[in-house]
């Protein structure tokens, strides 16, 4: 979906649908996923990377703090990695779905003239569940609605703090397993619903409609620290709901017959995401451009994908391998960290091994 330049509401072909619109679960072809292994890696990584191994090696932080290309780094960083798994295990098929996945991640991000580092550390679980249908069209139209609907509860686990940049460094450098847990720690437990609508004419024109988070309450549990937690000391609690993210897509499936030996399933998708932000999250909405997304790929030898986005502003890219059971994925996309284009860019590189069949 990243090399796609984001999530597409009229695209139905997998069982990524379980996060991208329910309607699909009708339409995509039965697909069951045992495991997955995905790592990404988000901003400078090779530049900061670089930085601690001259401090590793010896350099002086100090020193090392006064070169105007790492001020220039260290100013407004954001930087982080995520893994995907193992835990991917889901199936869809007949209008049936439902998963059960894992995230974990470490971010980074400074501020200010004199950097201080904001790190936090979480983990994400999410189990998804849901059902799609279709509506009898008469037949002349040539045309499919399908509905969908599914639940979800989620929860996530983190730690956050911030402290001066050589501070950081000595952390980084020699890694203490108290400072982490003496830090604040929270746990997020939510539950949610998404539906969608799915119409497709002649199977050439495909729209898609989808809210997701329709509605999503939130419970955090707020602890002093870790091992405050293991303690079984009382939490803040707080409450929330996840904003509505209402979607609008199309996609386009030309027929090339005479190319199918070579290549098939071409698609070039547009959608409209998180249409409502301005009334469902005004402090927080973002430049219309920031909400287009748009993605094509196309299927070489039936077995080599390619794919080309643009989302959040900037364009993607990436390439898939499918060995049937096995299937290897690299994407390179650009993600907007501000609400206007172009004013906190990151970059990232995704390298994904499936486990589908």
């Amino acid at each position: 979906m990243d090399a796609l330049g984001g999530l597409h509401a009229a695209l139905a072909d997998d069982i990524s649908v379980l996060v991208s619109n329910p309607a699909g679960f009708r339409s995509a072809p039965p697909q069951f996923s045992v495991a997955e292994l995905t790592t990404n890696l988000s901003g400078p990584i090779f530049s900061i990377a670089d930085v601690i191994f001259r401090i590793v090696g010896g350099a002086d932080p100090t020193s090392l703090l006064l070169e105007p290309d790492v001020q220039k780094l260290l100013t407004s960083m954001s930087a982080g990695a995520t893994i995907n798994g193992p835990l991917a295990l889901g199936y869809i098929g007949d209008g049936l779905g439902f998963g059960f996945f894992n995230s974990t991640s470490v971010n980074f991000a400074t501020q200010g003239t004199v950097p201080t580092v904001t790190t936090e550390m979480r983990e994400d679980l999410l189990f998804v569940v849901g059902y799609g249908f279709r509506i009898p069209l008469p037949e002349k139209l040539q045309s499919t609605l399908d509905l969908g609907f599914s639940l979800k509860a989620f929860t996530r686990a983190g730690v956050q703090w911030s402290e001066s940049i050589l501070s950081f460094f000595s952390l980084i450098t020699s890694p203490s397993f108290s400072d982490i847990t003496s830090q604040p720690f929270t746990i997020d437990v939510g539950f949610g619903t998404d539906v969608g609508a799915l119409y497709s004419w002649n199977r050439l024109i495909s729209v898609g409609l989808v809210a997701r988070n329709l509605y999503s309450p939130v419970l955090r549990n707020s602890y002093p620290s870790v091992s405050a937690f293991n303690s079984g000391a009382a939490p803040t609690v707080s409450y929330g709901i996840a904003p509505l993210d209402l979607a609008l897509g199309v996609m386009y499936t030309p027929r090339l017959e005479f190319l199918d030996p070579y290549v098939s399933s071409p698609k070039i998708m547009l959608d409209y995401n998180d249409m409502l932000d301005f009334w469902t999250h005004p402090d927080t909405a973002s430049n219309p451009l920031l909400h287009l997304s748009l993605g094509a790929e196309v299927i070489l030898l039936n077995v080599l994908a390619v794919r080309a986005g643009f989302g959040d502003g900037y364009f993607s890219a990436g390439l898939g391998l499918n060995l049937t059971v096995f299937r290897l994925d690299l994407s390179m996309f650009g993600r907007e960290l501000s609400t206007e284009p172009g004013l906190r860019p990151s970059y990232n590189l995704i390298l994904s091994t499936l486990f589908r069949y």
